[in-house]
């Protein structure tokens, strides 16, 4: 076995799903470097994707009214056809007994997931891997933060991004932009310079990923309530690490 070229070992353990595929770690030292390594990671999203296999469906329960367990729940899409259908519990490592633990994000498997603005984390359910990100302090009174996350294709980077949306002077609908981005290859937060223009209309609602960039509904300026302005789709580009008007109206 030690012979067998790593490359079409590879190709043949990429076809597995993500359980077999972690339990193959226990044959070789050399099996377990390269299931772990992030080239192999790459190989098995990107045949995922390609065949539409691996899917998997995120469930989370939430108990409103007493101190039980919040809890998430995978779901593989085949087994949606068998009669009975049993979702498997996750350890979600933020999980608490008093905050319901949101997802702001999720790209190739992973999740960015929050408690509060002050605990996050990157989390691959798959394999129980987390990553808590620093906290950034928000030190002006703000109107609203909103969260993102993603895959950089062109620098090969896994980022968050994060808005954080002030009132700016005593002009009506006038405000400004704070946005930060922390790279997962860095390990570390960055201001964004160029100013993002567009007044983000929900509190708290996540950036949808696409095509290398996060997306959300916004307005030209800030307005209450939102729906007395037109409504528009900004881009932000995880590559540029630039805002740019892509759609408007929505309807």
């Amino acid at each position: 076995m030690s012979t067998f070229p790593l490359d079409v070992l590879a190709e043949i353990l990429c076809r597995l799903p993500v359980d077999c595929a972690l339990r193959c770690r226990c044959v070789s030292r050399s099996w377990r470097a390269l299931i772990d390594s992030a080239e192999f990671a790459k190989l098995h999203v990107n045949y995922s994707v390609k065949t539409n296999s691996n899917l998997r469906l995120m469930l989370r329960k939430v108990d409103y009214f007493g101190y039980g367990k919040r809890c998430f729940y995978s779901l593989d899409f085949d087994s949606l056809n068998s009669r009975v259908v049993t979702p498997k519990e996750l350890t979600n490592p933020l999980m608490s007994s008093e905050i319901n633990t949101k997802i702001l994000g999720s790209c190739n498997g992973l999740l960015l997931i929050s408690n509060t603005v002050d605990e996050i984390a990157l989390w691959n359910p798959s394999t129980g891997k987390y990553k808590k990100i620093p906290v950034v302090g928000i030190t002006e009174n703000h109107v609203h933060v909103n969260f993102g996350f993603g895959y950089d294709v062109t620098n090969d980077d896994y980022k968050v991004v994060r808005i954080v949306q002030f009132e700016k002077g005593s002009e009506k609908g006038s405000f400004h932009s704070d946005v930060m981005v922390f790279s997962l290859r860095s390990s570390c937060w960055r201001r964004v310079e160029e100013e993002l223009p567009y007044y983000l209309r929900y509190e708290d609602q996540p950036g949808t990923y696409l095509n290398g960039s996060l997306h959300w509904i916004a307005s030209a300026k800030m307005e209450r309530p939102a729906n007395k302005l037109e409504p528009l789709i900004v881009a932000f580009d995880l590559g540029t690490e630039m805002g740019t008007r892509t759609a408007s109206p929505l309807y």
